[in-house]
């Protein structure tokens, strides 16, 4: 029995094509521009989702953060700070508070270049700051794996301008990775490491995760934990509450602060999940945009494939009659038309192979992005052939349905 496919006729269905210059070549420039956008875009919102949905280490739903800004001359901040601490520590729906200018999405800090020797001609491997009490672990909710946290006796309190260095730091699994080559966290810990080639700490403990507060290129996993309070005229606290609690806490905590001490002003309040949505703002954007691009051109090829495959039947009405009337039948008509559509996608595919990588070329040189893996031009094809047969179905099941007799009576 012979399949459908096997009567058709290849080389006068290429030769028709040929004919349409016009036509054909706007139609292969069409599906190469969308093979070369689908790839790449499909590959950059991959890229972003990954950004959207990973991790930052700490108890993101239950954490808000607020400013606490003095403003009289006898404002005194540490005992602020103290003060203020040691109660919201006493309220039954908050787990635990800190003090800290940094913490993830929060935009601020510093950054630490650390080594397992002295030396600058040493390796350094390059770790966001964080200064947090014996309370910070908790506060954050902070997976502790190895070693031991801080005790109260190993935190300084200090101004901006004491620059007394701790004996201590909690390193992240990443910074202990990178700094030690192993994932043995008990190992680690005891071992000296140098900051800045200036300061020596000895590592205490190692936490799982603590993102730095922005995004640098391949180093956001990399933090390291000092037992340190700066006091300032503006504190910020982080405050984690208990599950499920955290509008009815913030509300609480912001009436408290606010009335407990006439010398200072609470602002700022807002939780980790919103200041997240604010930090990933232009990566939501930036996908919303690329699916709307792809999706627009998407629907433009397919038009333009749909429009040309009814150009056809309607041109050819009467030479699909006569087929007909020589002994084609449907399945025959049908899969003639779905043979013209996928000749015809796959030269804008050929072409558009090469678009999409000429594209990351440009993306690669210009933005840093990396390389686009082959895996997003394959989808990018499939989808293309599944477009392009679909967009072909229906005027192809017009021809199919025309008969002899109607294709002669139109002439």
């Amino acid at each position: 029995m012979n399949l459908p496919f096997s009567r058709i006729a290849f080389r006068p269905i290429i030769s028709t094509l040929l004919r349409q210059k016009y036509a054909m070549t706007m139609l292969l420039l069409q599906i190469a521009l969308t093979l070369a956008v689908i790839s790449n875009g499909l590959f950059i919102i991959s890229q972003r989702l990954d950004i959207l949905q990973r991790p930052s280490g700490i108890d993101e739903p239950n954490i808000f953060v607020l400013t606490s800004s003095g403003f009289t001359e006898n404002f005194n901040p540490q005992t602020s700070m103290q003060a203020d601490l040691a109660e919201l520590r006493q309220m039954p729906n908050i787990i635990n508070a800190v003090a800290t200018y940094s913490f993830p999405f929060s935009g601020s800090g510093d950054w630490d270049e650390l080594q397992t020797l002295a030396g600058s001609d040493q390796n350094t491997v390059p770790a966001a700051s964080y200064k947090l009490d014996e309370n910070g672990i908790d506060a954050l909710g902070l997976s502790l794996l190895a070693g031991e946290n801080f005790t109260a006796s190993e935190v300084l309190w200090q101004t901006e301008d004491n620059k007394t260095f701790p004996s201590v730091a909690i390193i992240t699994t990443s910074v202990a990775t990178d700094l030690f080559n192993t994932t043995d966290w008990a190992s680690v810990v005891g071992k000296t490491i140098y900051i800045n080639d200036i300061h020596s700490v000895v590592v205490k403990g190692i936490v799982l995760q603590l993102q730095a507060p922005w995004d640098p290129v391949g180093q956001i996993e990399n933090s390291i934990i000092y037992p340190r309070v700066v006091t300032r005229n503006s504190a910020r606290y982080l405050i984690r509450a208990k599950l499920s609690m955290l509008q009815e806490t913030t509300a609480d905590v912001e009436q408290y602060l606010g009335m407990s001490n006439q010398q200072r002003m609470i602002r700022k309040v807002e939780s980790i999940k919103t200041i997240r949505k604010q930090v990933y703002g232009p990566d939501i954007a930036a996908i919303t945009i690329l699916l709307v691009v792809i999706t627009a051109l998407s629907i433009i090829s397919a038009m333009g494939i749909a429009g040309m495959a009814s150009f056809n039947v309607i041109k050819r009405h009467k030479q699909i009659g006569i087929r007909r009337a020589l002994g084609a039948n449907k399945v025959d008509i049908l899969s003639h038309f779905f043979v013209e559509n996928i000749i015809q996608t796959t030269g804008g595919i050929f072409i558009g192979c090469i678009f999409a990588l000429g594209l990351n070329v440009f993306l690669v040189a210009q933005y840093a992005l990396p390389k686009l893996p082959l895996t997003y031009i394959f989808i990018g094809i499939f989808c293309l052939y599944l477009l392009g047969i679909l967009a072909t179905l229906k005027p192809a099941l017009k021809a199919m349905n025309i008969s002899p007799a109607e294709a002669t009576r139109s002439q």
